[in-house]
């Protein structure tokens, strides 16, 4: 996990970005009066610096807001230029519409182009005082591990070293299998040390060491071993891992690459997409997770009733399952099974006319009705409307051990519904829902997230899948 920086640090951090955002909302106030700006007609009047006397509290706790939900008060943080502007360039338009809407809402009369210069300024201002005080300078370079020691890896570690623009440094390089053993003959030393073995590679990472993974060696499955392993150890905070492909790798469609001179690098695991995706698909599971139980409350009370009325035993069902990072959590759900289901075994998996079933237990299953009340999980923040499905810890233990690649949908927060869901049978293996899981999250994003939602109607109405 990765490294908690000082206190002190973080709230001077804070204190700084509060204070960029006062800085430049009276600095577009001071332009727009004084200063002619494109697609304005007139100066603005003076007197209208009223409203920044009065708005600039709600200023600061926009700017605290968006930088909070978009991920940069939490590590790890951007270690370069270009990523933090990826974050910061999003966080600052976001602010700009939720103050606009505000005024909106309020019936507040505002002058547009002062936000437009506020957003604009704030970026530019935020920009270079984030560079400094995150990373101590204005360029902090990406470490990269190798892990091979061919003529590949080589190469690569070559353009490294050539290109310093790229803002990439080698923290080292690991032996995959088939290397030569360490030292027989001596690596080349471009490649700089050696960092152990593929063992000790997620240590590293998990130390705050190496920021990124290139494999620059032979397929293998030792590959998705490493994957699993940089998983565990990074949990939350994931490390990008990058290939260098082969002409099979190059020839596959819907690849993200990057370039060190002329080499491309495939993006095999990135997280970059998800630290600006979550923000909003949070926002979208509090307004649409709302909705949902308000228009399922009925629907909820009734087969609650039908659970009480049917069999003994409480209504609502509480159940240990692991969520993103590999937390456990307490999901929620209507029960659906007997109190006495588990008694006498250990964690079983259902399956298609389960004799454990209570009399209405198998009508709600079909139509997903017992899954309702894990709207309060969505609302918590232990789940999501969308993602993978949780499993219990049991299930788990076993899956990481005996299927490959497992511990990645641990990266994201488990989903009241998935790809899986969709496309998948209710008793598909957990090899085949993990295919659609990696999937989406290779993938995920707010239009994927609205898709599945929608076909999940479809499939609850037409009791597909049962």
């Amino acid at each position: 996990m990765p490294r908690r920086e000082p206190r002190l640090r973080r709230w001077l951090r804070f204190g700084g970005d509060v204070a960029v955002a006062v800085a430049v909302f009276h600095l577009a106030f001071r332009i727009r009066i004084h200063l002619p700006v494109p697609f304005t007609d007139r100066l603005l009047p003076s007197d209208r610096m009223e409203l920044f006397r009065l708005f600039w509290p709600l200023v600061t706790l926009g700017q605290a807001g968006a930088l909070y939900f978009f991920g940069l008060y939490d590590p790890p943080h951007p270690r370069s230029w270009v990523e933090l502007a990826r974050r910061l360039a999003p966080a600052m338009v976001v602010q700009g519409l939720a103050l606009g809407a505000f005024f909106f809402l309020a019936d507040r009369t505002f002058p547009r182009s002062v936000l437009v210069l506020y957003v604009g300024l704030g970026f530019l201002a935020l920009l270079p005082w984030r560079l400094v005080t995150v990373t101590g300078r204005a360029v902090a370079p990406l470490r990269v591990a190798i892990v091979g020691s061919g003529a590949g890896a080589v190469e690569l570690a070559e353009r490294i070293g050539e290109h310093a623009l790229h803002g990439v440094v080698i923290a080292g390089w690991v032996p995959a299998p088939g290397d030569p053993p360490v030292g027989r003959p001596a690596p080349p030393p471009e490649l700089g040390r050696c960092l152990g073995s593929l063992d000790d590679l997620p240590e590293h990472v998990a130390a705050g060491e190496v920021d990124e993974v290139v494999i620059a060696a032979d397929e293998g499955p030792w590959k998705t071993r490493l994957l699993d392993s940089l998983a565990r150890a990074t949990g939350n905070a994931r490390v990008t891992v990058l290939a260098l492909p082969g002409p099979y790798e190059s020839l596959i469609g819907r690849m993200r690459y990057r370039w060190v001179s002329d080499l491309p690098l495939i993006e095999v695991v990135r997280d970059s997409e998800w630290r600006l995706f979550r923000p909003l698909k949070r926002a979208v599971d509090l307004v649409g997770g709302t909705l949902l139980l308000i228009l399922a409350a009925p629907a909820i009370l009734v087969c609650a009733a039908l659970v009480r009325t049917t069999s003994p035993g409480p209504v609502l069902y509480r159940q240990r399952r692991v969520g993103r990072g590999l937390r456990p959590f307490v999901l929620i759900k209507l029960r659906t099974m007997r109190v006495d289901a588990e008694s006498e075994s250990e964690e079983v998996l259902a399956r298609l006319d389960d004799p454990r079933l209570t009399p209405v237990g198998g009508m709600l299953r079909r139509l997903r009705m017992d899954e309702l009340p894990q709207l309060f999980n969505v609302l918590g923040g232990s789940m999501s409307l969308v993602g993978p499905r949780p499993e219990r810890p049991g299930f788990v233990a076993r899956f990481l051990e005996e299927i490959p690649g497992y511990a990645e949908r641990f990266s994201v927060a488990p989903g009241l519904t998935g790809l899986a869901q969709i496309n998948g049978e209710y008793h598909s293996s957990a090899q085949n829902k993990l295919r659609y899981d990696l999937a989406y999250i290779a993938n995920g994003n707010l239009w994927l997230d609205l898709s599945i939602l929608v076909r999940t109607v479809k499939i609850v109405l037409t009791s597909r899948g049962v």
